[in-house]
């Protein structure tokens, strides 16, 4: 690729869109109902830790933009099984203190000689390793619930419509 000092600012934005376009993902319908699926996730509690539109805790992912990246089979698999499709670098982990403290949480960073990670309500802990009683990587465990059992076909086909539906405004 040549090199972009003679782009223009227009030209940059054009490029920039269009790369960013390329890991949308194109929007299918669904059997579900995104109204009733706006419901299912108020009521199944998912905003205590996730956000769409500003609204919602940031424990787990940020949802409002969500049906750009993932695709309608993604999601379900997610909302059933979410160990099954955790990121690359994802962490859960639970420690001890000195103190016998217990925290779990997301790993947010690690070195040699720290940890730190984000609870539940949202607070980072930083942690000097060699101050721990116990480090618990829980490899392949997610806070989140499996809802697969816990909400029916109906209500499962609705979330995913509604997440789906989560998309950058243009």
């Amino acid at each position: 690729m040549p090199e972009g000092w003679f782009f223009s600012e227009e030209d940059i934005a054009n490029v920039a869109a269009y790369v960013r376009s390329l890991g949308k993902v194109p929007s299918d319908p669904l059997p579900g109902d995104p109204a009733r699926g706006a419901a299912v996730y108020g009521k199944s509690g998912c905003a205590g830790c996730h956000i769409v539109a500003g609204a919602g805790s940031g424990f787990g992912p940020d949802l409002s933009e969500v049906g750009d990246r993932r695709s309608a089979a993604y999601l379900r698999r997610t909302v059933l099984k979410p160990s099954a499709s955790l990121p690359e670098g994802f962490l859960f982990v639970k420690v001890v203190t000195a103190t016998g403290q217990t925290i779990e949480g997301i790993r947010a960073n690690e070195d040699t000689f720290s940890i730190q990670i984000k609870d539940a309500s949202g607070r980072f802990h930083s942690l000097r390793k060699q101050e721990l009683k116990d480090l618990q990587k829980l490899r392949g465990q997610s806070p989140m619930p499996a809802y697969e059992g816990a909400l029916d076909a109906v209500a499962i086909d609705d979330l995913v419509a509604y997440l789906a539906a989560q998309r950058a405004q243009e």
